[in-house]
Formats: C-alpha cells, structure tokens, sequence
C-alpha cells in the first residue's frame, strides 16, 4: 500500500513574504493571506495623515508634563508599577515593606523614593534599574 500525500495549493504568483510577530513569535505569511485580514484600508490612512498636519507631534516630556507635574516623575514610575501589577496602595506598600501613607506621599511626590526602596521595587517585580 503506498502513502497518500496531500500538497497544498500554493499561489505562484505570490512572492512577497512578510514576516508577522505576535507575542514573542514569529510568522512568514504570504501578502494574499494577509491582504484578507486587512484592518484599514488606503482611505483611512490618507484621512489620518491630513489630520495629523493639524496636530503637531511633541515629546514624551510634554505630553506627560501634568502628570509629572502633580506626581512627580518617580511617583508617576511608581504608581505605574503598581497599577501595571493591578494592586492597591495597601497591597503594593505590604509588598514592598513601607506604610500605605508613605507609600501615598511617594506617589504624590511629596516622599522621596530611595535607592534602597527602588532596588526592592526592582528585585520583587524583577525589574532592570535604569
């Protein structure tokens, strides 16, 4: 009895292969498959690009300039983490070893963070210090 091998059909028209990440993994689609899945089309694009004439880019410093100005820029970084880890003040300051209210003034700026405090920060959620 010999195999029975399936071949898929395979377009030879279509040359162009483009790479596609999704979540750490990576994948060679043909440009048929992925014209399919297209979400916005040239139309969408041209629209966007003239109203971006009307809205000047600007820098990550000016965009955030309220937040850091009412937190701070560390207590902003802290107060990312915490809600990145999806945790209280209470459970965020048990984890990292301070009081809920100073944990609250480090946030508001009101606190300094300290190196200690942040190499804590760092080791617990394993975290590179910048």
């Amino acid at each position: 009895m010999s195999a029975h091998m399936k071949t898929r059909h395979t377009n030879k028209t279509d040359k162009q292969v483009f790479c596609v990440s999704e979540q750490g993994q990576f994948y060679k689609l043909p440009q048929s498959v992925l014209k399919r899945y297209v979400v916005i089309d040239d139309s969408i694009i041209k629209k966007a690009k003239k109203i971006a004439k009307y809205f000047p880019s600007i820098s990550p410093t000016e965009a955030f300039a309220e937040i850091n100005k009412k937190y701070t820029q560390t207590g902003a970084l802290l107060k990312a983490v915490r809600l990145r880890e999806g945790l209280s003040q209470k459970d965020f300051a048990a984890i990292i070893k301070v009081t809920q209210g100073d944990l609250s003034k480090m946030e508001h700026g009101k606190r300094p963070v300290g190196k200690i405090l942040v190499a804590r920060i760092a080791k617990k959620f394993k975290s590179k210090i910048a």
